[in-house]
Protein backbone atom coordinates (compact mmCIF):
# COMPACT_ATOMS: atom_id res chain seq x y z
CA UNK A 1 0.00 0.00 0.00
CA UNK A 2 1.31 3.40 -1.20
CA UNK A 3 2.32 6.07 1.92
CA UNK A 4 -0.80 8.24 0.52
CA UNK A 5 -3.25 5.34 1.33
CA UNK A 6 -1.94 4.57 4.61
CA UNK A 7 -2.28 8.40 5.45
CA UNK A 8 -6.02 8.20 4.13
CA UNK A 9 -6.43 5.36 5.49
CA UNK A 10 -5.44 6.34 8.97
CA UNK A 11 -7.16 9.41 8.22
CA UNK A 12 -10.68 7.67 7.74
CA UNK A 13 -9.76 5.47 10.49
CA UNK A 14 -10.09 8.19 13.00
CA UNK A 15 -12.73 9.79 11.68
CA UNK A 16 -15.21 6.81 12.21
CA UNK A 17 -14.15 5.96 15.38
CA UNK A 18 -14.74 10.04 16.32
CA UNK A 19 -17.87 9.64 14.59
CA UNK A 20 -18.83 6.74 16.66
CA UNK A 21 -18.13 7.99 19.63
CA UNK A 22 -20.17 11.27 18.87
CA UNK A 23 -22.98 8.46 18.09
CA UNK A 24 -22.60 6.76 21.41
CA UNK A 25 -23.09 9.69 23.25
CA UNK A 26 -26.11 10.77 21.75
CA UNK A 27 -24.86 14.55 21.13
CA UNK A 28 -25.54 14.56 16.97
CA UNK A 29 -28.84 14.41 15.57
CA UNK A 30 -30.05 12.44 12.97
CA UNK A 31 -31.82 15.32 11.70
CA UNK A 32 -31.57 19.10 12.10
CA UNK A 33 -34.51 21.07 11.12
CA UNK A 34 -33.93 23.96 8.75
CA UNK A 35 -30.17 22.23 8.28
CA UNK A 36 -28.91 21.91 4.43
CA UNK A 37 -29.53 18.63 3.12
CA UNK A 38 -26.73 16.90 1.65
CA UNK A 39 -25.55 17.98 -1.62
CA UNK A 40 -26.47 21.79 -1.38
CA UNK A 41 -23.32 23.40 -0.42
CA UNK A 42 -22.93 23.60 3.04
CA UNK A 43 -22.57 21.81 5.98
CA UNK A 44 -25.55 19.14 7.38
CA UNK A 45 -24.97 17.62 10.34
CA UNK A 46 -22.96 14.73 10.62
CA UNK A 47 -25.03 11.12 10.03
CA UNK A 48 -23.89 7.80 9.98
CA UNK A 49 -25.06 5.23 7.35
CA UNK A 50 -23.99 1.95 6.63
CA UNK A 51 -25.94 2.10 3.28
CA UNK A 52 -24.26 1.09 0.50
CA UNK A 53 -23.46 4.08 -2.29
CA UNK A 54 -25.84 4.08 -5.19
CA UNK A 55 -24.58 4.34 -8.50
CA UNK A 56 -25.68 5.17 -12.24
CA UNK A 57 -23.41 5.31 -15.43
CA UNK A 58 -23.96 7.20 -18.56
CA UNK A 59 -22.16 5.51 -21.26
CA UNK A 60 -20.33 7.36 -23.77
CA UNK A 61 -19.00 6.48 -27.11
CA UNK A 62 -15.30 7.23 -26.03
CA UNK A 63 -14.29 3.72 -24.37
CA UNK A 64 -13.62 6.17 -21.12
CA UNK A 65 -16.03 6.03 -18.27
CA UNK A 66 -15.16 8.76 -15.21
CA UNK A 67 -16.05 7.79 -11.45
CA UNK A 68 -17.66 10.88 -10.29
CA UNK A 69 -18.67 11.20 -6.60
CA UNK A 70 -21.98 13.26 -5.54
CA UNK A 71 -23.05 13.56 -2.13
CA UNK A 72 -26.86 12.44 -1.96
CA UNK A 73 -29.31 9.39 -2.13
CA UNK A 74 -29.58 9.49 -6.01
CA UNK A 75 -33.41 11.35 -5.59
CA UNK A 76 -31.93 14.00 -8.33
CA UNK A 77 -30.65 11.22 -10.39
CA UNK A 78 -32.88 12.18 -13.06
CA UNK A 79 -32.19 15.62 -13.03
CA UNK A 80 -27.98 14.92 -12.52
CA UNK A 81 -28.03 12.42 -15.40
CA UNK A 82 -30.23 15.27 -18.08
CA UNK A 83 -27.06 17.57 -16.77
CA UNK A 84 -24.40 15.10 -17.43
CA UNK A 85 -25.65 13.86 -20.99
CA UNK A 86 -25.03 16.65 -22.41
CA UNK A 87 -21.33 16.34 -21.11
CA UNK A 88 -21.28 12.95 -22.71
CA UNK A 89 -23.26 13.81 -25.55
CA UNK A 90 -20.56 16.71 -26.57
CA UNK A 91 -17.39 14.72 -25.49
CA UNK A 92 -18.36 10.84 -25.71
CA UNK A 93 -17.01 10.61 -22.29
CA UNK A 94 -19.06 7.94 -20.01
CA UNK A 95 -19.63 9.20 -16.46
CA UNK A 96 -20.48 6.89 -13.63
CA UNK A 97 -21.81 8.19 -10.69
CA UNK A 98 -21.58 7.19 -6.89
CA UNK A 99 -24.33 8.90 -4.98
CA UNK A 100 -23.03 8.90 -0.95
CA UNK A 101 -25.87 9.26 1.17
CA UNK A 102 -25.15 11.49 4.55
CA UNK A 103 -23.79 14.21 5.87
CA UNK A 104 -20.55 15.75 4.38
CA UNK A 105 -18.92 14.11 7.06
CA UNK A 106 -19.70 11.03 5.90
CA UNK A 107 -19.13 11.45 2.08
CA UNK A 108 -15.39 13.01 2.69
CA UNK A 109 -14.99 9.80 5.07
CA UNK A 110 -16.66 7.43 2.20
CA UNK A 111 -14.40 9.47 -0.28
CA UNK A 112 -11.03 8.52 1.87
CA UNK A 113 -12.12 4.70 3.02
CA UNK A 114 -12.62 4.26 -0.96
CA UNK A 115 -9.43 5.51 -1.84
CA UNK A 116 -7.70 3.71 1.01
CA UNK A 117 -9.17 0.28 -0.19
CA UNK A 118 -7.85 0.91 -4.11
CA UNK A 119 -10.92 1.78 -5.88
CA UNK A 120 -9.94 4.62 -8.36
CA UNK A 121 -12.10 8.10 -8.39
CA UNK A 122 -11.38 10.57 -10.77
CA UNK A 123 -13.85 13.71 -10.19
CA UNK A 124 -15.09 14.59 -6.45
CA UNK A 125 -17.74 16.95 -6.34
CA UNK A 126 -17.21 18.13 -2.55
CA UNK A 127 -18.41 21.20 -0.57
CA UNK A 128 -15.62 23.59 1.01
CA UNK A 129 -15.72 21.95 4.49
CA UNK A 130 -13.82 19.01 2.61
CA UNK A 131 -11.50 20.89 0.49
CA UNK A 132 -8.38 21.26 2.57
CA UNK A 133 -8.66 18.05 3.32
CA UNK A 134 -8.60 16.50 -0.01
CA UNK A 135 -5.25 18.50 -0.62
CA UNK A 136 -3.82 17.53 2.61
CA UNK A 137 -4.41 14.14 2.19
CA UNK A 138 -3.00 14.65 -1.14
CA UNK A 139 -6.12 12.67 -2.92
CA UNK A 140 -6.85 16.02 -4.97
CA UNK A 141 -4.72 17.19 -7.96
CA UNK A 142 -4.07 21.11 -8.75
CA UNK A 143 -5.83 22.07 -12.31
CA UNK A 144 -3.87 24.79 -13.22
CA UNK A 145 -1.90 23.24 -15.79
CA UNK A 146 -4.48 21.45 -17.41
CA UNK A 147 -6.55 25.04 -17.47
CA UNK A 148 -2.80 26.83 -18.94
CA UNK A 149 -3.36 24.15 -22.17
CA UNK A 150 -6.58 24.73 -22.32
CA UNK A 151 -7.35 28.60 -21.72
CA UNK A 152 -10.19 28.42 -24.70
CA UNK A 153 -12.30 26.32 -22.34
CA UNK A 154 -11.45 27.62 -18.98
CA UNK A 155 -10.98 31.49 -18.81
CA UNK A 156 -14.30 31.79 -20.19
CA UNK A 157 -15.62 30.07 -17.11
CA UNK A 158 -13.51 31.49 -14.58
CA UNK A 159 -13.73 35.76 -15.96
CA UNK A 160 -17.74 35.15 -14.71
CA UNK A 161 -16.77 34.26 -11.36
CA UNK A 162 -15.44 36.70 -8.48
CA UNK A 163 -11.52 36.45 -7.77
CA UNK A 164 -12.27 35.89 -4.26
CA UNK A 165 -14.90 33.23 -4.95
CA UNK A 166 -12.27 31.27 -7.04
CA UNK A 167 -9.44 31.81 -3.48
CA UNK A 168 -11.25 28.78 -2.10
CA UNK A 169 -10.08 26.48 -4.57
CA UNK A 170 -6.33 27.77 -4.28
CA UNK A 171 -3.98 25.83 -1.97
CA UNK A 172 -0.24 26.75 -1.74
CA UNK A 173 -0.62 28.60 -4.62
CA UNK A 174 -1.89 26.70 -6.70
CA UNK A 175 -5.71 26.12 -8.13
CA UNK A 176 -7.07 22.89 -7.71
CA UNK A 177 -10.44 23.28 -9.48
CA UNK A 178 -13.34 26.18 -9.99
CA UNK A 179 -16.22 26.46 -7.56
CA UNK A 180 -19.65 25.78 -8.83
CA UNK A 181 -22.23 26.70 -6.56
CA UNK A 182 -22.37 28.41 -3.11
CA UNK A 183 -24.81 28.91 -0.30
CA UNK A 184 -25.33 31.36 2.48
CA UNK A 185 -27.15 31.95 5.61
CA UNK A 186 -30.00 34.33 6.05
CA UNK A 187 -33.08 34.73 7.92
CA UNK A 188 -36.54 33.17 6.15
CA UNK A 189 -39.83 35.01 7.13
CA UNK A 190 -43.34 34.40 7.02
CA UNK A 191 -44.34 37.40 5.42
CA UNK A 192 -48.04 37.04 6.39
CA UNK A 193 -46.97 36.47 9.60
CA UNK A 194 -45.26 39.23 9.56
CA UNK A 195 -47.60 41.76 8.21
CA UNK A 196 -49.97 39.64 10.50
CA UNK A 197 -48.08 40.82 13.71
CA UNK A 198 -47.73 44.15 12.16
CA UNK A 199 -44.41 44.25 11.10
CA UNK A 200 -42.14 45.35 7.93
CA UNK A 201 -39.13 43.31 6.42
CA UNK A 202 -36.55 44.44 8.82
CA UNK A 203 -34.12 46.78 8.03
CA UNK A 204 -30.68 44.84 6.66
CA UNK A 205 -28.84 46.19 9.85
CA UNK A 206 -31.01 45.16 12.77
CA UNK A 207 -30.12 44.86 16.20
CA UNK A 208 -30.05 41.66 18.68
CA UNK A 209 -33.44 44.02 20.48
CA UNK A 210 -35.41 44.34 17.25
CA UNK A 211 -34.54 40.60 16.69
CA UNK A 212 -36.37 39.60 19.73
CA UNK A 213 -39.03 42.01 19.14
CA UNK A 214 -40.12 40.31 16.07
CA UNK A 215 -39.35 36.87 16.99
CA UNK A 216 -41.85 37.95 20.30
CA UNK A 217 -44.60 39.83 18.21
CA UNK A 218 -45.03 36.10 16.14
CA UNK A 219 -45.11 34.10 18.90
CA UNK A 220 -48.56 33.18 20.59
CA UNK A 221 -51.07 30.56 21.22
CA UNK A 222 -53.58 30.29 19.51
CA UNK A 223 -57.45 29.96 19.19
CA UNK A 224 -57.40 25.97 19.28
CA UNK A 225 -54.35 25.54 21.95
CA UNK A 226 -51.40 25.36 19.58
CA UNK A 227 -48.24 27.78 19.93
CA UNK A 228 -46.93 29.49 17.17
CA UNK A 229 -43.43 30.19 17.56
CA UNK A 230 -41.45 33.48 16.16
CA UNK A 231 -38.55 31.40 15.49
CA UNK A 232 -36.21 28.08 15.49
CA UNK A 233 -32.40 28.33 16.90
CA UNK A 234 -29.43 27.88 14.66
CA UNK A 235 -29.22 24.67 15.72
CA UNK A 236 -26.44 22.95 13.01
CA UNK A 237 -22.92 23.77 12.59
CA UNK A 238 -23.20 26.06 9.18
CA UNK A 239 -25.85 28.59 10.86
CA UNK A 240 -24.36 28.61 14.08
CA UNK A 241 -21.01 29.80 12.99
CA UNK A 242 -22.83 31.96 10.86
CA UNK A 243 -23.76 34.33 13.51
CA UNK A 244 -20.87 33.73 15.68
CA UNK A 245 -19.23 35.98 12.60
CA UNK A 246 -21.79 39.26 12.84
CA UNK A 247 -20.61 38.63 16.62
CA UNK A 248 -17.04 39.09 16.02
CA UNK A 249 -15.84 35.59 16.47
CA UNK A 250 -15.59 31.74 15.39
CA UNK A 251 -14.90 28.17 16.45
CA UNK A 252 -11.40 27.94 15.95
CA UNK A 253 -8.21 30.15 16.09
CA UNK A 254 -4.82 31.25 14.83
CA UNK A 255 -5.80 29.34 11.28
CA UNK A 256 -7.77 26.39 12.80
CA UNK A 257 -5.18 25.20 15.40
CA UNK A 258 -7.33 26.64 18.35
CA UNK A 259 -10.18 26.38 19.93
CA UNK A 260 -12.27 29.55 20.71
CA UNK A 261 -14.77 28.09 22.00
CA UNK A 262 -14.28 29.96 25.28
CA UNK A 263 -14.06 32.97 23.81
CA UNK A 264 -17.11 34.82 25.89
CA UNK A 265 -18.35 36.28 22.27
CA UNK A 266 -18.88 32.38 21.44
CA UNK A 267 -20.53 31.94 25.05
CA UNK A 268 -23.21 34.63 23.77
CA UNK A 269 -23.63 33.66 21.03
CA UNK A 270 -24.82 29.99 22.18
CA UNK A 271 -26.35 31.00 25.27
CA UNK A 272 -28.33 33.29 23.55
CA UNK A 273 -29.83 30.32 21.34
CA UNK A 274 -30.68 28.44 24.48
CA UNK A 275 -32.34 31.35 25.53
CA UNK A 276 -34.91 31.52 22.48
CA UNK A 277 -36.06 28.27 23.67
CA UNK A 278 -35.88 28.30 27.44
CA UNK A 279 -36.21 31.97 28.52
CA UNK A 280 -37.75 33.71 25.73
CA UNK A 281 -40.41 30.83 24.92
CA UNK A 282 -40.14 32.42 20.88
CA UNK A 283 -38.54 28.59 19.81
CA UNK A 284 -39.88 25.16 19.56
CA UNK A 285 -37.66 22.60 21.14
CA UNK A 286 -36.00 20.96 18.16
CA UNK A 287 -37.10 17.30 17.88
CA UNK A 288 -36.49 14.69 15.53
CA UNK A 289 -39.03 14.97 12.31
CA UNK A 290 -39.54 18.40 12.81
CA UNK A 291 -39.24 20.48 9.45
CA UNK A 292 -38.63 24.52 10.08
CA UNK A 293 -39.07 25.04 6.28
CA UNK A 294 -42.66 23.18 6.65
CA UNK A 295 -43.50 25.03 9.95
CA UNK A 296 -42.53 28.01 8.09
CA UNK A 297 -45.18 27.21 5.55
CA UNK A 298 -47.85 26.00 7.37
CA UNK A 299 -47.86 29.33 9.07
CA UNK A 300 -46.63 27.99 12.42
CA UNK A 301 -43.10 29.61 12.72
CA UNK A 302 -42.40 33.08 11.31
CA UNK A 303 -38.29 32.90 10.88
CA UNK A 304 -35.29 30.10 10.51
CA UNK A 305 -32.15 30.57 8.98
CA UNK A 306 -30.63 29.04 5.97
CA UNK A 307 -29.35 29.97 2.64
CA UNK A 308 -31.19 29.75 -0.81
CA UNK A 309 -31.58 25.49 -0.32
CA UNK A 310 -35.69 25.89 0.62
CA UNK A 311 -36.38 27.31 -2.56
CA UNK A 312 -36.42 24.25 -4.39
CA UNK A 313 -39.60 23.16 -1.67
CA UNK A 314 -41.16 26.64 -2.19
CA UNK A 315 -41.46 26.21 -5.64
CA UNK A 316 -42.68 23.01 -5.58
CA UNK A 317 -45.05 23.87 -2.80
CA UNK A 318 -46.09 26.82 -4.48
CA UNK A 319 -45.71 28.64 -1.33
CA UNK A 320 -44.91 32.28 -1.87
CA UNK A 321 -45.47 33.91 1.59
CA UNK A 322 -41.84 34.22 2.61
CA UNK A 323 -39.09 37.05 2.50
CA UNK A 324 -35.19 37.27 3.35
CA UNK A 325 -33.27 38.89 5.35
CA UNK A 326 -29.70 39.13 6.95
CA UNK A 327 -29.05 37.98 10.54
CA UNK A 328 -29.41 40.31 13.06
CA UNK A 329 -26.10 42.36 13.40
CA UNK A 330 -24.23 41.72 16.92
CA UNK A 331 -21.51 43.85 16.45
CA UNK A 332 -21.45 43.54 12.68
CA UNK A 333 -22.70 42.42 9.55
CA UNK A 334 -20.28 39.40 8.01
CA UNK A 335 -22.67 36.58 5.48
CA UNK A 336 -21.00 32.95 5.55
CA UNK A 337 -20.34 31.12 2.63
CA UNK A 338 -20.42 27.69 2.25
CA UNK A 339 -20.02 26.32 -1.44
CA UNK A 340 -18.78 23.12 -3.63
CA UNK A 341 -16.09 22.58 -6.24
CA UNK A 342 -15.47 19.41 -8.12
CA UNK A 343 -11.64 18.06 -7.57
CA UNK A 344 -9.41 16.61 -10.09
CA UNK A 345 -8.45 13.30 -7.91
CA UNK A 346 -4.67 12.25 -8.12
CA UNK A 347 -5.54 8.97 -8.65
CA UNK A 348 -7.38 9.30 -11.79
CA UNK A 349 -6.02 7.39 -14.74
CA UNK A 350 -7.39 10.13 -17.50
CA UNK A 351 -6.60 13.59 -16.13
CA UNK A 352 -7.33 15.37 -19.27
CA UNK A 353 -10.85 13.89 -19.22
CA UNK A 354 -11.52 14.47 -15.43
CA UNK A 355 -10.29 17.93 -15.98
CA UNK A 356 -12.91 18.37 -18.87
CA UNK A 357 -15.39 17.08 -16.54
CA UNK A 358 -14.94 19.12 -13.18
CA UNK A 359 -15.47 22.31 -15.28
CA UNK A 360 -18.23 21.35 -17.04
CA UNK A 361 -19.73 21.43 -13.68
CA UNK A 362 -18.81 25.01 -13.05
CA UNK A 363 -20.30 25.71 -16.85
CA UNK A 364 -22.96 28.06 -17.44
CA UNK A 365 -24.50 24.80 -19.37
CA UNK A 366 -24.72 22.56 -16.17
CA UNK A 367 -25.16 25.52 -13.91
CA UNK A 368 -28.39 26.95 -15.59
CA UNK A 369 -29.66 23.68 -15.35
CA UNK A 370 -28.60 22.04 -12.34
CA UNK A 371 -29.48 25.17 -10.00
CA UNK A 372 -32.82 26.58 -11.25
CA UNK A 373 -33.16 26.75 -7.13
CA UNK A 374 -31.11 25.38 -4.12
CA UNK A 375 -27.98 27.02 -3.98
CA UNK A 376 -26.51 30.32 -5.82
CA UNK A 377 -24.46 29.49 -9.26
CA UNK A 378 -20.92 31.17 -8.65
CA UNK A 379 -20.50 32.08 -11.88
CA UNK A 380 -22.12 36.07 -11.80
CA UNK A 381 -23.99 35.86 -15.14
CA UNK A 382 -25.87 32.93 -14.18
CA UNK A 383 -26.69 34.37 -10.82
CA UNK A 384 -28.14 37.58 -12.31
CA UNK A 385 -30.21 35.26 -14.41
CA UNK A 386 -31.51 32.85 -11.88
CA UNK A 387 -32.20 33.76 -8.62
CA UNK A 388 -34.78 37.05 -9.71
CA UNK A 389 -36.03 34.14 -12.17
CA UNK A 390 -37.60 32.25 -9.47
CA UNK A 391 -39.42 35.01 -8.45
CA UNK A 392 -38.83 33.58 -4.38
CA UNK A 393 -38.24 34.68 -1.98
CA UNK A 394 -38.95 38.28 -1.74
CA UNK A 395 -35.90 40.49 -1.21
CA UNK A 396 -33.71 37.74 -3.04
CA UNK A 397 -31.36 40.10 -4.57
CA UNK A 398 -29.37 39.32 -1.03
CA UNK A 399 -28.34 35.95 -2.23
CA UNK A 400 -26.05 37.44 -4.36
CA UNK A 401 -25.10 40.67 -2.86
CA UNK A 402 -24.05 38.57 -0.12
CA UNK A 403 -20.80 37.27 -1.70
CA UNK A 404 -19.04 40.75 -1.97
CA UNK A 405 -18.30 40.15 1.69
CA UNK A 406 -18.91 36.81 1.96
CA UNK A 407 -16.47 35.11 4.81
CA UNK A 408 -15.83 31.37 3.77
CA UNK A 409 -17.19 29.05 6.47
CA UNK A 410 -14.28 27.18 8.71
CA UNK A 411 -13.39 24.33 7.28
CA UNK A 412 -10.45 22.49 9.05
CA UNK A 413 -8.59 19.55 7.32
CA UNK A 414 -10.30 17.81 10.43
CA UNK A 415 -13.54 19.47 9.70
CA UNK A 416 -15.39 15.39 9.52
CA UNK A 417 -14.12 15.63 13.77
CA UNK A 418 -14.88 19.21 14.09
CA UNK A 419 -18.32 18.92 12.98
CA UNK A 420 -19.46 16.37 14.74
CA UNK A 421 -18.43 17.46 18.31
CA UNK A 422 -19.81 21.19 17.75
CA UNK A 423 -22.70 19.99 16.31
CA UNK A 424 -23.25 17.42 19.54
CA UNK A 425 -22.50 20.58 21.26
CA UNK A 426 -24.72 22.57 19.87
CA UNK A 427 -27.50 20.35 20.16
CA UNK A 428 -26.73 19.35 23.44
CA UNK A 429 -26.87 23.10 24.40
CA UNK A 430 -30.35 23.95 22.73
CA UNK A 431 -32.56 21.00 23.90
CA UNK A 432 -30.67 21.94 27.67
CA UNK A 433 -28.97 18.62 28.11
CA UNK A 434 -26.45 20.65 29.81
CA UNK A 435 -25.34 24.26 30.51
CA UNK A 436 -23.24 26.55 27.85
CA UNK A 437 -20.04 27.03 30.29
CA UNK A 438 -20.11 23.13 31.03
CA UNK A 439 -20.78 22.02 28.02
CA UNK A 440 -18.36 24.20 25.59
CA UNK A 441 -15.91 23.96 28.71
CA UNK A 442 -15.32 19.87 27.54
CA UNK A 443 -15.62 21.02 23.94
CA UNK A 444 -13.15 23.50 23.91
CA UNK A 445 -10.45 20.49 25.71
CA UNK A 446 -11.74 18.20 23.12
CA UNK A 447 -11.13 20.32 20.08
CA UNK A 448 -7.87 21.38 20.90
CA UNK A 449 -7.07 17.96 21.14
CA UNK A 450 -8.29 17.31 17.47
CA UNK A 451 -6.83 20.78 15.97
CA UNK A 452 -3.27 19.42 17.32
CA UNK A 453 -3.73 15.93 16.16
Amino acid sequence: MRKTHQKVLAAAVAIIASVSLSACAGGTPSTTAGAPPAGTTAAPPPVTTSAAPETHTISGSSGITLRLTWSGDGQNKELLDNCLKAFTDKTGIGVNVIFINGGWADYFTKIQTMVAGGETIDVANVAIEGFQMLVDLGLATPMEDWAAKNKDKYDPIVADISPAVMQVMNFNGKQYGVPNEWNNVVTHINSKMLADAGLQLPPANWTKDQFLEYAKAMTKTRADGTKQYGVWPADYYFAMDAWLYNNGTTFMKDNFTKSNLLDPAVVEMFQFMQDLVYKYQYAPIPQAGMDAAQMLEDGTLGMYFAGRWPTGKYDADKFKDVTIQYIPNFKTNVPIWGGTGAFVMKDSKHNDEANQLALYLASPEFVRQWMGAGAIPVLNSVADELVPKLGIPQNYQIFKESAATAKAVEAPATYADVANLIQGAITDIITNKADVQTTLKAADAQLNVILAG
